[in-house]
């Protein structure tokens, strides 16, 4: 007998074995959950880490689909309404942010106030409360962030999806009874699938995980992490068939001396990463110091002031995603790259700061890849470079993440995942590391 064939002989007689198993359970309980819950217990531990991957990876997966499906039907509704006339739709671009502050801030407050903040939240729930998570985070989170992000407010999806799918998690960990240590691992697993699923990007998502989240790379949660995030990119791409990916682009770096203009991009983003940063707590202390007014509230006087900036510049409202991603494929927008830089983290700014549902991460890709496109196109106006501005988009994508979230790794890997351009991975390091240098140094 070949080695296949004694391969696929011992796998038969395996799942021969555990159907009768199975059967025979249920012949005793007639339940066939408490059946699969008690065989889920029994597994060994290194076992136990892959089912995890798998199971919190479906279902985050299934859970970021569903708020995209939200999202979808906000943002719909919102172009509609501000294309239904010149006074009434210049009308619904200043309201409809606000509105979606005001349902954001009374739900969470109303249903489940342990869904504001992200991802600084599921990290707290990991180190402080052994993973602990309610589970109706994810449903309150998912209406909350879709009304904001979808009617306007500048925010990204990166943070509902990482508690959406950490809540998930951990409702999985306590079904199936496990303590505290391992209920850390669940609540890992599903934020990085639930990271995957929003971005489609499996790898910088278990660093990312690591890096900020867990900020271990030695745990032991190492396993059910990466086997999450690839279920749950695959489990998003199978259902969102690619909506929201980068079109394949071919970018290269033509000489070694542009890699000081790849430096010089870097410094600009050391610059920006500091200021969006210093923005966002910023714009929170002055809400915050606003204390008249509720603080169900502040999100609606957010949105508000955020649908007075979009009136000027579209752009600038809701995740950004598609102006990212043209900026991503090579697309330039002249001087006003400069403009919709700056102008995003204003936006974003008023629109966390205030209390609004979403995450800061993805509005500082916008921030980057507008600023590296920016940067790209002066370049080449002075005949420095022949690149195309799009590579620089994604070094400046790449640079400002990581000086405005101190994760490096995650920072470089990032937007080349993202482009699938490995091309650029010596010029986006330098840019990373002059970046991250650059915000260290101008944080002390």
């Amino acid at each position: 007998m070949s080695p296949s064939e004694d391969g696929g002989a011992r796998g038969s007689a395996f799942w021969k074995k555990l159907g009768s198993e199975l059967r025979e359970d249920f012949s005793r309980t007639g339940d066939w959950g408490a059946v699969l819950l008690r065989r889920a217990r029994s597994q060994p531990f290194d076992r136990k880490l892959l089912l995890t991957g798998v199971g919190v990876g479906t279902a985050a997966g299934l859970a970021v689909y569903a708020l995209y499906t939200l999202l979808q039907f906000f943002a719909l509704a919102r172009a509609a309404l501000d294309a239904s006339g010149p006074l009434t739709g210049v009308f619904f671009t200043v309201f409809l942010p606000m509105i979606g502050g005001l349902l954001s801030g009374w739900m969470t407050r109303r249903y489940c106030p342990e869904a504001d903040g992200g991802v600084e939240e599921v990290a707290h729930a990991i180190t402080d409360r052994d993973g602990h998570i309610p589970a109706r985070v994810a449903w309150v989170k998912t209406v909350a962030s879709a009304a904001t992000i979808g009617l306007g407010g500048s925010a990204g999806l990166e943070a509902p999806a990482v508690q959406i799918g950490s809540s998930v998690g951990s409702a999985f960990g306590r079904l199936f009874g496990f303590p505290g240590r391992d209920l850390r691992t669940f609540v890992a697993a599903g934020a990085v699938g639930g990271l995957s699923a929003a971005f489609g990007v499996p790898l910088a998502g278990v660093f990312f995980t690591m890096e900020v989240i867990l900020k271990d790379f030695a745990s032991e949660a190492f396993p059910s992490v990466v086997v999450a995030s690839v279920t749950g990119a695959l489990v998003a791409k199978a259902l969102l068939h690619g909506e929201g990916s980068v079109p394949p682009v071919a970018y290269d770096w033509t000489k070694n001396s542009e890699l000081l203009l790849y430096a010089g991009l870097g410094l600009v983003c050391a610059v920006l990463g500091r200021l969006y940063a210093k923005a966002l707590r910023s714009a929170k202390s002055a809400f915050d110091a606003w204390e008249r007014l509720p603080t169900w509230m502040r999100p609606a006087a957010g949105g508000f002031l955020v649908g007075a900036v979009t009136l000027a510049a579209p752009r600038l409202g809701g995740a950004g995603t598609p102006t990212s991603l043209a900026l991503l494929s090579g697309q330039t927008f002249g001087w006003t790259a400069a403009i919709l830089s700056l102008g995003k983290i204003v936006s974003t700014s008023l629109t966390l700061g205030s209390g609004g549902a979403g995450g800061s991460l993805t509005p500082s890709l916008f921030v980057g890849a507008a600023a590296g496109s920016g940067w790209g196109q002066a370049a080449a106006s002075l005949h420095w470079t022949q690149s195309s501005p799009g590579a620089f988009a994604v070094a400046g994508l790449c640079g400002v993440f990581t000086a405005a979230f101190s994760a490096p790794v995650t920072g470089m890997l990032i937007g080349v995942e993202m482009t699938r351009e490995y091309n650029l991975l010596t010029p986006v390091m330098v840019c990373c590391a002059i970046a991250y240098i650059g915000s260290r140094r101008a944080a002390r």
